[in-house]
């Protein structure tokens, strides 16, 4: 057998025991779930703009479940080289999902039902060389169809993060200026995760690995939180 091949062998070999092993600590942990999402009532104090700016800022670099999905969904956009199309999907997403719960009342454990769904979503995602144009050898006809079909259910999904930031307003924050800062946060979180991913591509020889590293970490840390 030919070193090339004995190489492939042994990296299709750790690539089946990463997604296994990465499988079972995701599976043992579901269960560990506070269904619990408190607001963060910080820096806005006095109702002014400025503040509630800051105070939406906050909150999701607070918040491990927010903090978590829109790194990884950065990752993940610029992995399937769709991070423009994703970015406005998401955006989309927040805006519709912030303005419904302000509309409708929403049940609270609904929207964290939602959120744990779209975060083991994207952790599988993550882990899977079907959502990585550098590694995939499908179809790319297919291909493309299944990312944008991908793209429009995360956005969807991003509707329920929207929603639990409505919820979350602080009473001593004006509803607009909590709502830019929210929208300046994750956007900025999406193009974090965007870089992290671009680094692990130059820096690493199998990034995939890495990322599904990072994946269960961050499901992990969502789940213990």
């Amino acid at each position: 057998m030919s070193t090339k091949a004995s190489q492939s062998i042994a990296s299709k070999t750790l690539t089946s025991k990463t997604v296994i092993i990465s499988g079972l600590a995701l599976l043992s942990l579901l269960p560990t779930l506070a269904f619990s999402h408190s607001g963060h009532d910080l820096l806005a104090t006095d109702a002014a703009f400025i503040s509630s700016i800051l105070s939406g800022i906050t909150h999701p670099l607070t918040g491990l479940d927010h903090l978590m999905l829109a790194l990884g969904m950065g990752m993940l956009l610029t992995q399937m080289h769709s991070f423009k199309k994703g970015f406005a999907s998401l955006g989309v997403g927040l805006v519709v999902g912030f303005a419904l719960s302000l509309s409708v009342s929403l049940n609270p454990m609904f929207i964290e039902y939602g959120i744990l769904f779209s975060i083991v979503a994207l952790t599988t995602a993550l882990m899977s060389r079907y959502f990585n144009n550098s590694l995939n050898q499908s179809n790319k006809a297919s291909v493309k169809t299944g990312h944008n079909l991908a793209i429009i259910g995360f956005g969807a999904l991003a509707m329920f993060h929207g929603a639990a930031h409505a919820i979350e307003v602080p009473t001593s924050s004006t509803i607009a200026g909590f709502f830019t800062g929210m929208i300046i946060a994750m956007l900025g979180l999406y193009t974090v995760g965007k870089g992290v991913a671009i680094y692990l591509n130059h820096r690493l020889p199998n990034s995939l690995i890495t990322q599904r590293i990072i994946a269960v970490f961050g499901l992990c840390a969502v789940l213990l939180s």
